[in-house]
């Protein structure tokens, strides 16, 4: 039987919509969910195979839906990051956290809990009981529909950003504070292969159990942002890097960082490496520069594939090249000389600085230790005058 297994991680959580919109591209079935946190909302939903409701909460997620009041704050502002986080220092020391009333509305909104009990696809998921420090599993086949509301509810409560969840007298917070990654509990239910989501964020995951199981991992190539942002245009991202990601693992997509189509790496690693190395030992050559560390670089029987793939990406992170869209070689070349050309000198020690010295032959700003020191410059500024040498703009 197949599981699919959710850590907790927050916000995070957008994420496990991308790779469960994959999982349904690839027509890949589940008869067992296990989650945490975050990881047990959205595997309530699974479960109940709720995906176009789960896909509209995420992706018009606001902090009105989680918490009773709004943060208003611009995340993507280092002034906006500042007041969240004063929000949060205020709810926890003054409220004992946020109140989570919104996101239980929200959870009840979108999720059949009729429907949940009578999936015939097993689901469990943890919280931790506070009052008696011990976990606890729940298992839908076993608690009333009024106690998995409540559970799920508690299994969310990061504790302290949220307050704790009283059920029956006792306080339960966060399943992320025994087992934030549930491996072990899809094992324990019969699973012999696991689709594991990993949002790698804080909590405690324990070692599993068996290494007879087939386990398929997935986990963030692109930074997330922090687990406690509601913010939609954040979480619009990181559902398209659940996607990516997910394809990538499955061979239909390629690339870390940046999504490329499936063999347009090797395409354009075909199409370039021979003129890139020529240029490469010519530059070193009248420089000086051919040490160990280079040759190990440009020598062609140990330059591969994966360093050309790490020249390319580090180029479009320096230029800004939007990383959750999927792209031809082509397309990404295009962008990355375009960024180039528009970029404006600024300091001196910034990477694309540096590779419009090299690219403008301003090499008296520079020395040997620069160059070395800077190796990853020198090769991308190599990369895009190989680029403008070959023309890329032709259509053809």
């Amino acid at each position: 039987m197949r599981a699919i297994v959710l850590s907790g991680g927050g916000s995070k959580g957008a994420y496990q919509i991308g790779v469960w919109k994959a999982l349904r591209r690839l027509k890949i079935k589940y008869d067992i969910v296990t989650g945490t946190s975050v990881g047990a909302l959205n595997g309530a939903l699974m479960v109940t195979k709720s995906y176009h409701k789960a896909y509209s909460l995420w992706k018009n997620i606001g902090f009105r839906d989680v918490f009773d009041q709004d943060i208003k704050s611009d995340y993507f502002t280092p002034e906006g990051k500042k007041a969240i986080a004063k929000k949060y220092a205020k709810a926890i020391f003054l409220d004992h956290g946020m109140s989570p009333n919104n996101l239980e509305k929200t959870v009840e909104a979108k999720l059949n809990y009729k429907k949940l009990k009578k999936s015939k696809i097993k689901f469990s998921f943890i919280t931790y009981n506070l009052s008696d420090l011990k976990p606890k599993v729940i298992n839908i086949e076993k608690e009333s529909v009024d106690k998995i509301k409540h559970y799920l509810i508690a299994s969310s409560s990061c504790f302290p950003a949220f307050q704790k969840k009283k059920i029956e007298g006792k306080d339960y917070i966060d399943g992320g504070y025994y087992d934030n990654f549930p491996v072990n509990l899809a094992i324990d239910l019969g699973a012999d292969e696991i689709v594991a989501i990993d949002l790698k964020e804080i909590g405690f995951k324990r070692p599993v159990k068996s290494k007879k199981v087939k386990i398929i991992y997935i986990s963030p190539n692109n930074h997330l942002g922090s687990f406690l942002v509601f913010d939609k245009r954040l979480s619009r991202k990181n559902i398209k890097y659940g996607y990516n990601d997910t394809m990538k693992v499955y061979g239909k997509l390629e690339g870390k960082k940046y999504t490329f189509k499936k063999n347009h790496l090797e395409k354009n690693y075909i199409k370039y490496s021979r003129k890139f190395n020529i240029l490469i030992q010519s530059f070193l050559s009248k420089k000086g520069l051919i040490t160990n560390l280079i040759k190990r670089i440009t020598l062609k029987q140990e330059y591969n594939l994966r360093d050309f793939q790490k020249i390319i990406e580090f180029l479009g992170t320096i230029y800004e090249i939007d990383d959750t869209k999927i792209y031809s070689y082509r397309r990404f070349n295009r962008l990355l000389l375009k960024a180039q050309r528009k970029y404006k000198l600024n300091r001196i020690n910034d990477s694309r600085n540096i590779i419009n010295n090299i690219l403008n032959n301003n090499t008296k700003k520079t020395n040997k230790s620069w160059e070395l020191a800077f190796s990853k410059e020198v090769l991308g500024a190599l990369y895009l005058k190989n680029l403008k040498n070959s023309c890329i703009f032709q259509r053809r």
